[in-house]
């Protein structure tokens, strides 16, 4: 257990750091053939309004995401799939917070920490029940089926997919508020 958490460290620290230094490299080369910064920084107020015409996009978006990690669960082994996971999502998120602290410095950190909260408590709960439900039918392949399966066994898809709409309906509702009432309170615009 203890080496697979070393490796999962390893491998966030290594998505942040491989992200931060191509956004680096990507981010003087579009500069210097006359890219704009401001067309890839998340500072536009417009984005962070909330409403229900919000809610079918984010719904769709990720439903597809949490279908792609369902299936990427099912033909990959496990443990593939929890470290490319840990190091494609650590790259993204070392890109997008290179490019936050480029332009506005510890404000684009704030932006792009909060920009994740509350519905991402939700989606990493999801997430964290595919993980835990596709270890165990790897363990269980040889085996016999369990007599007493706990209740997060038997209903983990079902649980998996309620947290994946509450995420949704955060993501869509409470997210947009929050981040507006930040950047009102960092004074960007």
């Amino acid at each position: 257990m203890e080496k697979r958490k070393f490796f999962a460290g390893l491998f966030v620290m290594l998505g942040l750091i491989f992200g931060s230094l191509f956004t680096n490299f990507v981010y003087k080369d579009y500069l210097a053939y006359g890219g704009q910064l401001d067309s890839l920084i998340l500072n536009n107020k417009n984005l962070y309004i909330s409403g229900s015409g919000l809610f079918p996009y984010v719904l769709f978006k990720r439903g597809k995401q949490y279908g792609m990690f369902f299936l990427a669960g099912y033909l990959l082994q496990p443990v593939v799939f929890l470290y490319g996971g840990l190091i494609c999502g650590s790259f993204f998120l070392g890109s997008i917070l290179s490019l936050q602290i480029i332009q506005l410095g510890i404000k684009g950190l704030l932006i792009v920490l909060l920009s994740f909260f509350p519905q991402f408590i939700c989606y990493g709960f999801g997430i964290a029940l595919l993980f835990r439900r596709n270890f165990l039918e790897a363990k269980k392949e040889g085996r016999v089926f369990e007599k007493n399966p706990s209740f997060l066994d038997k209903h983990s898809v079902l649980i998996e997919i309620l947290s994946v709409i509450s995420g949704c309906i955060l993501e869509s509702y409470i997210n947009p508020v929050m981040m507006l009432y930040l950047l009102n309170f960092l004074k960007i615009h």
